[in-house]
């Protein structure tokens, strides 16, 4: 049953020694987060208008962009990059094919992460990789099993799990999956739910919360595929998931982790209408990345793709068609590299001039704010 409100509704379904607290919690954290246009709230508020209202290209907001083309030999085929992690000076790049492939600093091919397999040690497609800079450790999510290498991009570890890993972050070098479970039958439809789990060095689950559960009247599920949940940063870390299947609520609130719980931190404030004359959503929201001096949101209004840049310093928001455009007038969207030092990353595909030779591979376009 959907609930007639208009603020993001979570729900904590917590196992731990401080069982009451949270529950505690979970009473504030519901009233909190029931009054969507209570602007007593106490929550800060950023409003994004229905139109582009920013000429502003890429160098206007940045102080450097460097370019890295990846090279094209074979083993290093790419396809449509879906994520880029910085590490040890390199760059891991996880792209449709189900691989991630590792390359230097200047796009030069080093090699692939991992080996493809049902076995041991090894993993079928990656869905979602995250590291530890700190600790030298790359994590690896491939549907129920998530592994572990080293900073040789060697294997350690493996632990398996009941459920598809959607995404993988790592909070104070605590690893934080986020699952999702689809179309459980309910008594008036279907439960999507979006489950987080926290997890000991040794990858055994200490904690768990269930972020969310829509409930709907027939089996629905829509992935995006770029997907940056959590946002680490100079401010802390901070969470937003999308729910892209229809609803009568338009979820509009980034959240915070605060020690044992996570609460409402800020409200995007779109301009209306939120829904069509159907009663369809007209605001889809994508991806919320939270740095240390921007806000990034990346969104579609009627199913147009948008791209909506706030600037903390300024307190000055800048909306995009799809992206913001770069040096030749093309729209780029920017995703998170090194959000505690405001670092982005796009993905620019090359041109494709000879038919007698294979398509390039992409430019990686390195993008740090002002």
């Amino acid at each position: 049953m959907f609930v007639p409100i208009h603020k993001d509704l979570i729900e904590f379904k917590i196992r731990s020694l401080h069982l009451l607290v949270f529950v505690l919690l979970l009473v504030f954290i519901y009233v909190f987060s029931s009054c969507s246009n209570d602007t007593s709230s106490g929550i800060n508020s950023i409003k994004i208008p229905k139109t582009n209202n920013s000429n502003l290209h890429l160098n206007d907001l940045a102080k450097n962009v460097s370019k890295v083309p990846l090279e094209t030999k074979v083993g290093a085929f790419l396809t449509s990059i879906l994520e880029v992690k910085r590490f040890n000076g390199n760059l891991l790049i996880r792209d449709t094919s189900g691989s991630v492939r590792i390359f230097d600093s200047k796009g030069n091919f080093v090699g692939k992460l991992g080996v493809r397999g049902e076995g041991p040690g090894e993993y079928r497609s990656a869905y979602s990789i995250e590291t530890d800079q700190e600790l030298g450790l790359i994590y690896l999510g491939s549907i129920r099993k998530l592994l572990v290498y080293d900073e040789r991009y060697e294997f350690v570890k493996e632990k398996k799990y009941s459920d598809f890993i959607t995404y993988i972050s790592i909070v104070d070098h605590k690893p934080i999956l986020i699952f999702g479970r689809d179309w459980i039958p309910v008594e008036k439809g279907f439960s999507n739910q979006t489950l987080l789990f926290e997890l000991s060095p040794d990858l055994d689950i200490t904690d768990s919360i269930l972020l969310r559960n829509t409930i709907l009247k027939e089996a629905a599920g829509i992935r995006y595929t770029s997907k940056h949940y959590l946002s680490n940063s100079r401010d802390g870390s901070f969470l937003y998931t999308p729910v892209l299947t229809q609803e009568n609520i338009l979820r509009d609130t980034l959240y915070k982790f605060e020690k044992d719980s996570i609460i409402p931190h800020l409200k995007f404030e779109f301009e209306e209408p939120h829904f069509d004359e159907n009663g369809k959503k007209a605001v889809d929201i994508y991806n919320i990345m939270h740095s240390s001096s921007y806000i990034i949101c990346e969104y579609a209004r009627n199913k147009d793709k948008k791209l909506f840049i706030y600037s903390k310093k300024e307190s000055k928001g800048y909306n995009f068609d799809f992206g913001v455009l770069d040096e030749d007038d093309q729209p780029v969207v920017l995703r998170p590299l090194d959000l505690e030092n405001d670092i982005f990353y796009y993905v620019k595909e090359e041109k494709f001039q000879n038919t007698t030779m294979e398509e390039m591979n992409p430019v990686i376009g390195i993008v740090t704010l002002k």
